[in-house]
């Protein structure tokens, strides 16, 4: 009896708990006990208190808590030091797979209850009936140390699988504080384990899921710390996931003025008071100080008692989308654009599915206009009735679970062709959710559908590609030992198959560390691409090849192998040393060149290299002009370039005229030579550059010469008409008018005769002078020969044209032209006309114009008449 006791003081807790589940488990209350636990456990010591309703009166413990032992759900042995079996309950007999037998429940009673097990107490070892279980225990060394209670997990192989089970080893100590043993207590704890694993995996999957959804998601307690937030949430703010977690939200993310109702609004969610699902829109700031408007789904968190224990926050980032919406009035007309230009056939129908509308794409697929199409029932595009029948059942399918159609169907052209279509189906819904038609989009796929009956039946074809294909392919284990080559090896390193496959690589490489390092490369990173390598080819020759490899994984992520393709470089390495050669011949040519020479990035316009000729010529230091860009020397803006390239390529020209700045500020005219040159692998523009600023000067007189009366400086008689013809092309071109006005001195030969000659070309340079002040810009005024004059008016029509020619007399009746002691003055008559369509030539207006003109004349001079 005072073993038992020593055993229930030294082992309250565990009884305690043990007692509990009992008490409960026989419909007491556990309120009974707990109530005042200290009386009930002197009591139990004593042997004064009664398990359960229906336990039998006892004065001792002698028959209670051996009743405990024997009907507790848990397998309970009791052992000596040696493992021996003192004693074990029912569980533990049916755990162990027998029966106990008559009297065998007064021997256990026995073995209980005394200090020592009485002689007719056969000792049996636990290890006849657990050894998985003896052996734990022996590996805890806890035996032979008063005082212990041990706990520990362990599973175990058995027949039906693998279980899991909670050992607690109890010591029982004996008189005198020795120990008399041990009770061990097993608890099967599999459905536990198994739960917290599955649960584990749920988790992996559910943190895998929260890392690849699109959305931000995002835990906040109650407080508002961070306890959660996916991959999405910190790479839309900028921040590693540890450096929000544990952090207040609010503070941190939302910006100043909306930190006030972003925290009304999580009182108000924690307080439970927010619909489920409520959405919010705000604005947050990303680590880099950028505001992201964000919309919000919000879920209040509760435990298995409705407490709020936070919110989760599911958010869309919309910035880009709300200034999509605050621009979309802008872009209606944009949006009809983009309807006729897409190249994909858009129709509009009505509800009863008749077309309302349909773009130019639509039109081609079908080979209908607008018009045709318009009004025309959808059904009259496909096959025939049936089939349009099934068309439609597939569209209301699709909306009625809340999708869009997209699916192939065969439609039919209006000269009867059947060809097949990609369909994209949407119904247009007002705001009250009714129907107001529908938009499909329609994609001929005739050259898709060839292209994949011809892929489909190209497998063979493509295998033999793939066999002929020029760059070598190889796979090998981690060893190194090869597993797999294509022809193309074989043929560039002179092996046959078969002195390859199963083969270790080391054999190719001419060099042991080119091999350790591009091992250690490829392990590394994963892949590697480009990598030089010196290989030995079977016939004794050393090539250098370029490899491409990379690691094959197998389902668990692991290495398994190497996979890459190589090519022989050894002719590329030699020209681009023979063009280090050549760039260094190139040089000293550049240098010692006196022509002015510009290299130029046409990516970026920037000068890469002058030469001195240039330098000396622009008046930079090499160094600068080495650091400049063309357009900060050329004075020609980037319109008038593209004119002279433009005019250039009309004339057949190789070079272009362009006007180059000085650092003096000087303005020259160069005669361009441009051509693309490769330095360095780079395409570079390659300039030659000469100085025909003389050159130009002199041909530039020389056209003032050829088209300029040397007297009045107009346009003389053969620039005029070579104009005048243009012009009248211009006007056949785009129908404008086009007004011409002739005009003479009126006796000017009297002016000669009486002042003399000098008087009488004084009399003919102010008329032009004053000519080209009166008229336009745009006007071509020029001298036919002796007094007589024409100009060209374009757009301008014979009114406009008749009052030029009246302010033009009125102004010249005004001049007076002095020599010596005369003051000269005259008068002019004036023949316009309007260009005619039956006019081919500008002779046939001029001469209409001069028959005005003297018409003018006979009618008393000093006049306008129209012809």
């Amino acid at each position: 009896m005072k073993l038992l006791r020593s055993l229930l003081e030294k082992n309250e807790e565990w009884f305690k708990n043990q007692i509990l589940e009992y008490v409960v488990s026989h419909g007491a209350e556990s309120g009974d006990v707990t109530a005042d636990w200290a009386a009930f456990f002197a009591n139990l010591k004593h042997g004064l208190v009664d398990l359960a309703p229906d336990t039998p009166p006892s004065t001792g413990l002698h028959g209670r808590f051996p009743t405990l032992f024997e009907q507790m759900d848990m397998p309970m042995f009791i052992l000596d030091d040696e493992l021996n079996l003192g004693a074990m309950n029912k569980a533990a007999a049916m755990f162990i797979g027998r029966d106990l037998e008559p009297g065998e429940l007064e021997y256990a009673r026995e073995c209980f209850l005394e200090p020592s097990p009485p002689q007719s107490c056969e000792s049996k070892s636990l290890t006849d009936y657990l050894p998985w279980l003896a052996e734990s225990l022996r590996d805890t060394r806890a035996f032979g140390k008063i005082g212990q209670k041990i706990r520990y997990d362990i599973p175990v192989s058995l027949e039906d699988g693998e279980r899991h089970y909670t050992v607690t080893v109890l010591d029982m100590p004996g008189t005198d504080d020795d120990s008399f043993g041990y009770a061990v207590v097993l608890d099967e704890i599999s459905f536990g384990v198994e739960a917290s694993r599955k649960f584990e995996r749920e988790r992996s999957r559910a943190d895998h899921y929260l890392d690849i959804v699109g959305s931000m998601v995002v835990a906040l307690d109650t407080s508002g710390l961070v306890t959660m937030i996916n991959q999405a949430g910190c790479e839309v703010l900028g921040y590693e996931a540890d450096e929000l977690l544990g952090r207040e939200w609010v503070d941190l993310v939302i910006p100043a003025d909306q930190r006030g109702d972003i925290k009304e609004y999580l009182y108000l969610a924690l307080s439970d008071d927010m619909a489920h699902g409520e959405e919010i829109t705000n604005f947050v700031v990303t680590k880099s100080g950028a505001h992201r408007l964000i919309q919000w789904k919000n879920r209040l968190l509760t435990n298995e008692k409705d407490v709020p224990m936070g919110i989760l926050c599911s958010g869309v980032d919309i910035t880009e989308q709300q200034l999509m919406e605050d621009a979309l009035a802008e872009k209606e007309l944009w949006l009809r654009n983009t309807f006729v230009a897409l190249g994909e056939g858009v129709l509009i129908l009505s509800p009863n599915r008749e077309i309302l509308d349909a773009n130019p794409a639509a039109e081609t697929i079908f080979q209908m206009t607008n018009s045709e199409l318009e009004g025309l029932p959808a059904g009259r595009l496909h096959v025939d009735g049936d089939h349009y029948e099934k068309f439609v059942q597939k569209t209301e399918a699709a909306f009625e679970d809340g999708r869009t159609a997209r699916f192939e169907y065969v439609m039919r052209r209006s000269n009867g062709e059947v060809f097949p279509t990609e369909h994209s189906i949407s119904m247009i819904s007002g705001d009250d959710g009714s129907k107001l038609g529908l938009v499909s989009v329609i994609k001929d796929i005739s050259a898709r559908k060839r292209a994949e009956k011809v892929l489909s039946e190209s497998e063979e074809k493509f295998r033999r590609i793939f066999e002929s294909i020029e760059e070598g392919y190889m796979v090998t284990d981690l060893d190194g030992i090869i597993n797999m080559v294509n022809p193309a090896t074989c043929k560039l390193l002179f092996y046959d198959e078969s002195n390859l496959i199963g083969k270790n690589i080391d054999l190719l490489y001419a060099d042991e560390g080119e091999r350790q390092q591009f091992r250690e490369v490829v392990l590394e990173k994963g892949a590697v691409r480009g990598h030089q390598i010196h290989v030995s080819r079977a016939d004794g020759a050393s090539i250098v090849v370029e490899a491409n490899a990379h690691l094959v994984l197998d389902d668990a992520g692991q290495p398994m192998a190497l996979e890459g393709t190589f090519r022989d470089i050894t002719n590329r390495i030699e020209a681009e040393k023979i063009l280090r050669d050549r760039e260094k011949q190139y040089r000293a040519f550049f240098e010692n060149n006196h022509a002015i020479m510009l290299l130029v990035d046409p990516a970026t316009d920037r000068i890469v290299d002058a030469n001195p000729a240039a330098s000396e010529f622009y008046g930079y230091p090499l160094d600068v002009l080495r650091a400049m860009e063309l357009n900060e020397i050329d004075a020609l803006s980037p319109e008038e370039i593209f004119m002279e390239m433009d005019k250039a390529r009309e004339e057949g020209r190789t070079y272009c005229i362009h006007k180059h700045r000085l650092a003096s500020g000087a303005v020259r005219d160069v005669e361009v030579y441009s051509g693309p040159i490769s330095v360095l692998g780079k395409q570079l523009l390659y300039s030659v550059i000469h100085d025909v600023t003389q050159r130009i000067s002199l041909e530039r007189k020389m056209t003032k010469l050829a088209t300029i009366d040397a007297m009045t400086g107009v346009n003389n008689r053969h620039q005029f008409f070579t104009l005048g013809i243009r012009e009248l092309q211009r006007v056949k071109r785009y129908n404008s008018p086009l007004t011409v006005l002739m005009l003479d001195i009126d006796y000017f030969k009297s002016v000669n005769d009486t002042h003399g000659h000098q008087a009488g070309d004084l009399v003919l340079k102010m008329l032009a002078a004053s000519a080209m002040s009166t008229l336009r810009a745009s006007d071509i005024f020029g001298r036919l020969g002796g007094e007589e004059f024409a100009a060209i008016l374009p757009e301008t029509g014979l009114r406009e044209g008749m009052e030029v020619a009246e302010r033009l007399r009125e102004a010249f009746s005004k001049l007076v032209a002095r020599v010596r002691d005369a003051e000269i003055t005259f008068t002019v008559s004036i023949g316009v006309t309007l260009v005619r369509s039956t006019d081919k030539t500008i002779e046939e207006v001029i001469n209409r114009a001069d028959e005005a003109l003297y018409k003018a004349k006979r009618m008393g001079r000093n006049r306008v008449e129209q012809g």
